[in-house]
């Protein structure tokens, strides 16, 4: 029995052996290695509580808190007709200073009397949230 089993050890050091062997080294590919300019990072998110007495002037309020004009005219065009005429409305907008930028506007919560509609940066533009929007206003602004 003590043979058998010398034998078989002997065999099978012998195929691990072979098997070792038997792949090639691996060859070292060249990879081009590039430095891309990292992109610019979040550095600073504010939000501003204001007051749309009659349901106008957001773009206003935002350029004197130093938002990008583009931003600004943006969110009041989404914004128009969201907000009560008499009554007004409640805005709350985050905004973001970006490391390399000016201020932008990243979303607009606008609350009413008759309801809250949203706006928020997609794909690098603002929209409006549908989801936000129910169907009877929606129909009323359309």
């Amino acid at each position: 029995m003590r043979k058998f089993s010398i034998v078989i050890a002997a065999a099978l050091c012998g195929t691990v052996a072979a098997a070792a062997s038997a792949e090639p080294a691996p060859t070292a590919l060249p990879a081009v290695v590039t430095h891309a300019a990292p992109a610019p990072r979040l550095a600073t998110v504010f939000e501003l509580k204001l007051r749309l007495p009659q349901g106008r002037g957001l773009a206003r309020l935002l350029l004197d808190a130093g938002v990008a004009s583009e931003d600004a005219a943006e969110a009041a065009r989404i914004a128009a007709g969201h907000c009560d005429p008499v009554g007004g409305c409640d805005a709350k907008v985050a905004i973001s200073r970006q490391l390399d930028s000016n201020l932008r506007v990243e979303r607009v919560v606008l609350v009413s009397a008759s309801g809250q509609t949203v706006i928020e940066r997609r794909d690098g533009r603002l929209a409006l949230n549908p989801a936000s929007v129910d169907a009877t206003r929606a129909a009323e602004l359309s």
